[in-house]
């Protein structure tokens, strides 16, 4: 029961916060699906901790575990983490958008899609290129 009760609260808690994000106009649709996914992830994590607290489980070495994980992927992901850190800047600041002319990374074209770990260019000549964000 408190499972259900938890999942419809967490889907219920991550869609309003998909829907507040997206109405001002100011956050892009996917960076406000994604905080939504990061959100609802994060809670599940806290419900399946919740659950197996209220049945007696310790959950303190589980916890360490979990940070010792963060840490190994967080290391390993390293400059995967910095094309999606700078993704996130560029969604939030908008430099530039879809259709503008921009040279990056010794790139120059067309932009065609602003992804949240690349940036698809379009170059004069046909050729269709993605540069990291962090480039």
């Amino acid at each position: 029961v408190l499972w259900i009760v938890g999942r419809w609260v967490i889907g219920v808690i991550s869609n309003l916060l998909r829907k507040v994000l997206s109405r001002n106009g100011k956050v892009d649709p996917t960076l406000a699906h994604y905080l939504a996914s990061i959100l609802a992830a994060l809670l599940n994590l806290l419900l399946v901790l919740a659950i197996l607290q209220i049945f007696g489980v310790q959950t303190t070495s589980f916890a360490a575990l979990l940070a010792g994980l963060g840490l190994a992927i967080g290391t390993a992901w390293g400059g995967l983490l910095a094309h999606f850190a700078a993704g996130v800047f560029m969604q939030v600041l908008r430099p530039f958008k879809v259709g503008d002319f921009v040279t990056a990374a010794g790139v120059t074209g067309t932009v065609t899609e602003l992804g949240l770990f690349g940036t698809t260019i379009v170059t004069p000549d046909n050729v269709t290129t993605i540069v990291g964000n962090n480039k």
